[in-house]
């Protein structure tokens, strides 16, 4: 395959292919499953775009054979750009593998980054990090997008939903934050509960969302997604607040102008994003008088703007240009 630009990705659905797949699009970009036994002799172009999420390609996090493959490449296209959708595992407990194995994924990450001509990160802080380990690069850090599109008016009417969208551990995690506090502040403040997303294999959960009247809308079509989230007034999603930009739920409420709800331990300034402002903090928040849906909802879209999908695609554009004609031998 000679394409020129082609972007690689871990095996399977989810997040990752989504962002690779609409990214894609306007650029013309093929979507190639990467695995230890991809042939890329079979692959050639102007740019090759890896999608590294080390938990995508390895299920401990640690494909090895990854930096072996991408080294290949360089004999196949003339640049090399990675997008950084994860680094490695960070605050995690003593008794998992995560903790032991977290160096690893480190240098997996670092002897990716030394192979790239140019990178992208969601994050502030994976971009610090990554800055701290090479040469200078070309770089920007966006965070995501949304994968259920974006919406151009987010000024039409509204309802007093509250969604809970994405795969079923996510919505789990947001119907089991503070023991069900979700459904308290609902019930209290007036709100129907919108679940959208496949279902939840749990009996004992899908009978309380069952008695709480949550509306079971299952999984959509993002046309359809995009419809329910430009009708709500709120979405809530469970995500640590300093991990918030790299949320494929979280940038899908911003971009339709829903007002996020936040679930976090903790809240404070990251990627700017301010709790209060950009976001709820917490279902507590809803009950405070300076919390406006309509208000919030404008300042996350606000926020969001600055890396939809057309600003990444021209990002990359740029990216891919900057490259010096001479750097392009190795």
């Amino acid at each position: 395959m000679s394409a020129s630009l082609v972007s690689l990705i871990p095996p399977g659905t989810g997040g990752v292919r989504d962002y690779a797949t609409v990214l894609g699009e306007p650029l013309g970009s093929p979507v190639v499953e990467l695995s230890p036994d991809t042939d890329v002799s079979t692959l050639g172009g102007e740019c090759a775009l890896l999608h590294f999420s080390g938990y995508g390609f390895e299920k401990r996090g640690v494909p090895f054979w990854l930096v072996k493959k991408v080294r290949l490449l360089h004999g196949r296209f003339d640049r090399i750009g990675i997008v950084f959708h994860e680094l490695f595992a960070t605050n995690v407990s003593p008794w998992g593998s995560a903790f032991w194995l977290a160096g690893l994924q480190q240098r997996i990450a670092r002897d990716l980054l030394l192979e790239a001509d140019f990178w992208l990160a969601s994050r502030e802080d994976s971009a610090r990090w990554l800055q701290r380990q090479s040469k200078p690069l070309p770089h920007r850090v966006l965070p995501v997008f949304s994968n259920v599109g974006e919406l151009d008016d987010i000024e039409g009417p509204r309802s007093p939903w509250m969604v809970v969208f994405g795969s079923p551990g996510m919505r789990r995690q947001v119907y089991e934050w503070n023991d069900g506090e979700i459904f308290r502040h609902a019930e209290q403040l007036g709100l129907e509960i919108h679940d959208l997303g496949p279902s939840i294999d749990d009996e004992t959960l899908s009978r309380k969302l069952v008695r709480s009247k949550v509306v079971l809308r299952g999984k959509l079509p993002k046309e359809e997604v995009s419809a329910v989230l430009a009708a709500a007034n709120y979405g809530a999603v469970a995500y640590p607040a300093d991990f918030a930009a790299k949320s494929g739920i979280f940038a899908a409420y911003c971009s339709h102008g829903v007002c996020p709800v936040l679930l976090s331990k903790d809240y404070g300034v990251h990627d700017g994003l301010r709790p209060n402002v950009h976001y709820a903090g917490g279902f507590d928040a809803l009950q405070a008088s300076f919390i406006e849906p309509r208000v919030v909802g404008r300042a996350a879209r606000k926020w969001y703007a600055s890396h939809d999908v057309q600003t990444q695609v021209r990002a990359l554009r740029e990216l891919t240009a900057s490259v010096p004609r001479q750097e392009l031998a190795r």
